[in-house]
């Protein structure tokens, strides 16, 4: 950005240095009022707004400057609402023509510029704006579209992990169920038996041994399912 600031002021320096009507003295001026404005462009991601409305009167001078305005509302328009930059680019154009009204005003007569030429510096000026401020916007809705992409991305990646615990948690239950009916059969057999072997101690040495082996392996397969 500020060598695009830099490279539009050398153009018209340039273009100016060409024009026998423009003096070595004001040339010199215009240079240092862009250099002034493009150093100022450093300052644009902490004040965009105000280095927009800041470099007004610097550009309606020098027209060497309007690289470094035109970076200026171009930040306004990628980092403030589009209100905001159109505020701005409406005051770029109308500080524009309120300094050619000054200039026709104090300018003598036979010294005063062509209006018709100071028109269409103005309408192409405001032609600028405008296409800065467009490419401006279209930057940043597509910033904000790729934000919320993300953010889209990101809450599906959350959604999808919220799924993926809730199957699991679900298919823990279902484990869960499953080794409590298991474990409730095989603790049922062992209480049972046991109850046998209790209610009757007197049983035959045969009976005995069964129960005992029934609760033997019903126990083995207990810790097995466990």
């Amino acid at each position: 950005m500020f060598l695009a600031a830099v490279l539009y002021g050398l153009a018209w320096a340039v273009a100016l240095s060409e024009d026998p009507e423009v003096t070595e003295t004001a040339l010199l001026r215009e240079q240092a009022v862009c250099a002034a404005a493009c150093a100022a462009v450093w300052l644009r991601r902490r004040w965009p707004v105000g280095l927009a409305l800041g470099l007004i009167p610097l550009s309606a001078y020098a027209s060497l400057a309007d690289g470094a305005q035109f970076v200026a509302l171009f930040t306004v328009a990628v980092h403030r609402s589009a209100r905001t930059a159109a505020l701005c680019g409406a005051a770029a154009v109308a500080g524009q023509i309120a300094y050619f009204a000054l200039f026709l005003g104090l300018t003598p007569p036979d010294r005063q510029a062509d209006s018709g030429e100071l028109g269409w510096i103005t309408a192409f000026t405001a032609v600028l704006v405008v296409a800065v401020l467009g490419w401006g916007a279209v930057i940043r809705h597509r910033r904000q579209l790729v934000l919320s992409l993300r953010e889209r991305a990101a809450r599906a990646e959350s959604e999808a992990r919220l799924r993926s615990e809730q199957a699991q948690m679900h298919a823990r239950e279902q484990i869960a169920r499953e080794m409590h009916d298991v474990l409730g059969h095989r603790l049922s057999l062992l209480s049972v038996h046991a109850g046998a072997l209790e209610y009757r101690p007197d049983a035959p040495a045969p009976e005995v041994a069964r129960a005992a082996a029934v609760i033997r392996e019903s126990s083995h397969r207990a810790l097995q399912d466990l």
